[in-house]
């Protein structure tokens, strides 16, 4: 049986929460909208090899929805060259957005740009919808690098000390 001689292709040091190099494909933005996700507001419904690539969901109103059909995408310029439908399509996210010609309908994501603190993140939100208190907390704690079990049991036991001190907070 033979050895690959294959060496592994990284992007630049980001050191973003789990993610120490920049994406070089579309797996990484992937990943990075994973991680990111709720940021968006968005509910994941579905991942697939096809395109789209990820159907969500998004709150528009109170117990109203809207479906959002997503294409992950390393450039934007990529959904071009791979012939997919512009119609088909509500949202392309990418590492770089180069594609100057995009349709105004389909909303961007460029990741590469939403790598800052928290405040920076939240101006690129393309909604005026307030987060919630959750989504805060575990926007600022993932950005202190604590894990998804971490930060739940930081908000339990800030949610009981806050009840145990009549509303108070901890």
């Amino acid at each position: 049986m033979s050895r690959v001689n294959r060496r592994r292709i990284f992007g630049d040091k980001v050191q973003f929460k789990s993610l120490s190099c920049a994406p070089v494909n579309e797996l990484g933005d992937v990943y990075l909208f994973g991680v990111l996700h709720d940021t968006f507001d968005f509910k994941i419904e579905s991942i697939q090899a096809g395109f789209p690539d990820c159907i969500a969901r998004r709150q528009v109103g109170r117990n109203r929805w809207e479906e959002v059909r997503i294409e992950f995408e390393y450039d934007s310029r990529s959904f071009v060259t791979h012939g997919h439908d512009p119609a088909g399509v509500d949202v392309i996210v990418c590492w770089k957005h180069n594609w100057p010609t995009c349709p105004k309908e389909i909303e961007i994501i460029e990741l590469s740009t939403l790598l800052g603190d928290a405040e920076q993140i939240d101006n690129q939100i393309k909604t005026e919808k307030k987060l919630t208190a959750w989504q805060v907390f575990c926007q600022e704690k993932r950005l202190q690098g604590l894990s998804f079990a971490e930060i739940a049991g930081l908000y339990r036991q800030k949610e009981k000390n806050s009840t145990e001190n009549g509303g108070q907070g901890a």
